[in-house]
């Protein structure tokens, strides 16, 4: 990537950007995605796609200027930073550079070969086909290495390289009346070393099990009842009730139900609620953020207590914080906005088998799917694609169309039960139109009532 455009010329370029504003930033990228698909028996295809451009980006008087450009010649890229001076006031400002940070090897960038690509996405597809009513499958298995450079008016100089290994299937079951879709993924941020050890079989057919396992099951009751929510749900609570509404531009701009609260006490005392984007090969781990500050771990929610926001340089700058890392951009195409790595809820002290045997009518829920929240208010609506009825204390039959709703703030409030294990999922989160890789957690949590809807 260093050989693409002059870094000579990148100073020069920055410096006079930050004659114009407050901050300013060069960040180029280099990424390749290689991806093979199974479908249904036979290969789908197989991908290799690189991509690499620099981007701008000038923060002066709280706002930000930014442009990009896939042409690496020296005329586009001066003409891309010149189009931002265009919009900014005059100003005298000097930079100096100086620090160099190379991070190539936080990520190993081993990979696995296009022949091991193939083997393991038809094993998959085999591995997902538990029953002659899975009707359709689909496994992928993909690594996105990603090569990113980040210049600044700082005197910044940071080089990172990150490996996504991401595999997952989706089956389907029909009785000729009724169809079920089961999805699972794994991976991580790491190399082929470990993407050797993930199961990628395994989750093929627990996705095939699941979708037959939904097929064959009752629709779920619905009501207020109390829901126990196994740590294998991964925590799409925690993110999208709760941690979408601690990113310092929702919260700062009014578009939070947590906005003006720091300091107060938001969730039951037994809930501290953690982002930390230094866990070792998790989704959501980095060393650096794509504006060139170093991970953290940052405890969000203490004991019940609203502590901190997430910040990136912008909202820092706003509100007078330090920045917390969580500046993120899908691309260089985009520009960073404040974003979630590994968000989770710390466990706590109640054995989950415990927490369980406590209801004695209810829903246990073991992994959630997509759904809907207002951050200005706290309600939600979750999908459940899998949850099983809890009858004297103990899980029972699996049920399937179960959904819950609730309020975040409330149900972080009323949790009484918080278990001593913790669980981990992985996804893609989309904000503003941009898609970063994450992980959440959670441990088991007992919910003494909560809105269970059904069929």
């Amino acid at each position: 990537m260093n050989g693409k455009f002059s870094e000579g010329l990148i100073r020069s370029i920055l410096k006079k950007l930050a004659a114009h504003g407050q901050y300013a930033e060069a960040f180029a990228e280099e990424t390749e995605r290689l991806i093979a698909v199974y479908e249904n028996g036979k290969p789908d295809r197989l991908e290799n796609v690189l991509e690499s451009g620099i981007s701008f980006r000038l923060i002066e008087g709280g706002k930000t200027f930014f442009g990009y450009t896939t042409d690496l010649d020296e005329k586009t890229i001066t003409d891309t930073a010149d189009a931002l001076i265009y919009s900014v006031k005059n100003g005298e400002r000097d930079i100096a550079f100086g620090k160099n940070i190379n991070v190539r090897n936080y990520i190993t960038q081993s990979r696995l070969s296009a022949a091991d690509k193939i083997e393991i996405v038809s094993a998959m597809d085999r591995a997902a086909s538990v029953d002659e009513k899975i009707i359709q499958k689909t496994s992928m298995y993909s690594e996105v290495l990603r090569n990113t450079r980040i210049i600044n008016s700082l005197g910044d100089d940071i080089s990172q390289s990150l490996n996504y290994v991401t595999a997952y299937t989706v089956a389907t079951a029909s009785d000729g009346k009724t169809m079920q879709t089961a999805y699972i993924p794994v991976g991580g941020a790491f190399g082929a070393e470990e993407a050797r050890e993930l199961d990628f079989c395994g989750i093929a057919e627990e996705a095939g099990n699941l979708a037959m396992q939904n097929l064959a099951a009752r629709n779920a009751p619905a009501g207020m009842m109390p829901v126990v929510l196994g740590s294998k749900a991964g925590g799409t609570m925690v993110h999208e009730a709760v941690g979408h509404g601690l990113e310092a531009d929702l919260a700062c701009n009014g578009m939070s139900v947590y906005a003006r609260r720091l300091g107060e006490k938001v969730a039951s005392e037994l809930i501290s609620v953690v982002d930390n984007g230094t866990l070792e090969g998790k989704r959501g781990s980095y060393a650096y953020d794509d504006e060139g500050l170093a991970s953290a771990e940052n405890v969000l929610i203490e004991n019940g207590v609203l502590k901190s926001y997430m910040y990136d340089r912008l909202y820092a700058m706003k509100e007078g914080k330090a920045p917390t890392g969580n500046g993120r951009r899908e691309s260089f195409r985009y520009r960073p906005l404040v974003r979630m790595t590994n968000t989770y809820i710390k466990p706590g002290s109640s054995k989950p088998e415990d927490i369980i045997s406590s209801v004695q009518k209810g829903l246990y829920v073991a992994s959630m799917g997509g759904g809907q929240v207002n951050t200005v208010t706290g309600d939600f609506v979750f999908e459940v694609t899998e949850g099983y009825l809890i009858e004297n204390g103990q899980v029972g039959e699996p049920v399937r169309n179960a959904t819950l709703t609730g309020n975040g703030p409330e149900v972080m409030a009323m949790i009484d039960m918080v278990g001593s294990d913790l669980g981990f999922g992985m996804g893609t989160c989309g904000k503003d139109g941009q898609g970063v890789p994450v992980t959440d957690a959670q441990p088991t949590l007992r919910i003494p009532e909560i809105t269970v809807g059904g069929r």
